[in-house]
């Protein structure tokens, strides 16, 4: 008998997950995430299982997949893509190859920016950069920057510089250039001052919002530093860029996460937006664990699959 629905992590997670210290929130929290929404799979009437990306599965045994723990696909980008690519062969990919693809690789950004969607102002790096650093900052007018790949996940080989630190910090980014592609920002003084807003959005409508705060003296926001998250309410404005952020990607996403944060003139700016393997906050509004179990029915439906 074919399962409906697969929950798709990653193999190191099958043991993590049965024995998880007090103190790792983050893993506590996708458990959560994952077994609320195995719950309202079942509600909904489908059939739900855990099955890791990375070890050996039949996919065409299961009538869609859902990614939500691959989080070691960072350090196995060539394999989960080819992974990505497989499985969309066998399988429904929720969501879909061609948007998990596209999303894995920042540059999605400069597109977005194309269709009119403000993005933080970003610019590509090159080695002549590194070694000419006052560039980027003349390029970006600030004297704080963020430098990160252009492929990474939980601010992993992310920087804060200021330009007289620039010196301290051209060994390690010109070893990780030659590895990646690097991408510049301006600092944005308000990640410490107001945060980071996400707005999660299921089948192109808004569910709930969260604000994100970096802890006293840390610029990252994830819980991995001690970040905080409160529960948040969109304005009108908000949702409206939430929602025409997800309308504006390459095909209609079933769920997306969308990072958003206003600027010293109160002008909202896109981050980032996730369509891979956010965290949904479900812990702040259970119903969006149940509109996406919901979406998940129907595009099933839609497809003949049930």
């Amino acid at each position: 008998m074919m399962i409906d629905v697969a929950i798709v992590t990653e193999s190191c997670n099958s043991s993590r997950f049965q024995d998880i210290p007090d103190d790792d929130f983050a893993r506590i929290q996708t458990r959560y995430e994952e077994s609320l929404l195995i719950h309202c799979l079942r509600n909904v009437g489908l059939t739900a299982i855990r099955v890791a990306w990375d070890i050996p599965f039949e996919w065409e045994t299961v009538r869609c997949a859902i990614i939500r723990s691959t989080w070691n696909y960072i350090d196995n980008l060539e394999s989960f893509e080819n992974w990505i690519r497989t499985a969309e062969k066998k399988t429904i990919l929720i969501n879909s190859a061609d948007l998990c693809l596209w999303n894995i690789d920042k540059n999605y950004l400069f597109e977005l920016q194309e269709k009119k969607i403000p993005i933080v102002e970003t610019i590509k790096l090159n080695n002549s950069d590194l070694k000419n650093a006052d560039n980027i900052f003349n390029k970006l007018q600030t004297q704080t920057i963020v430098i990160k790949p252009a492929v990474s996940a939980t601010a992993k080989n992310t920087f804060k510089i200021k330009r007289d630190e620039i010196d301290e910090y051209k060994s390690v980014l010109t070893d990780l250039i030659s590895q990646k592609e690097l991408l510049a920002q301006p600092f944005m003084e308000t990640y410490t001052t107001k945060g980071e807003m996400s707005f999660m959005v299921i089948d192109g409508k808004l569910t709930h919002s969260v604000l994100k705060v970096a802890k006293k003296g840390e610029f990252k926001i994830q819980d991995d530093y001690g970040g905080y998250v409160f529960p948040y309410t969109a304005s009108d404005q908000e949702r409206h860029f939430a929602e025409n952020v997800v309308e504006k990607c390459r095909t209609k996403p079933a769920y997306a996460r969308v990072d958003a944060i206003y600027d010293s003139q109160n002008q909202l700016f896109l981050t980032e937006i996730e369509l891979l393997e956010p965290e949904l906050f479900f812990r702040f509004d259970r119903r969006c664990a149940d509109n996406l179990a919901t979406v998940i029915r129907n595009i099933l439906n839609r497809t003949n699959k049930v």
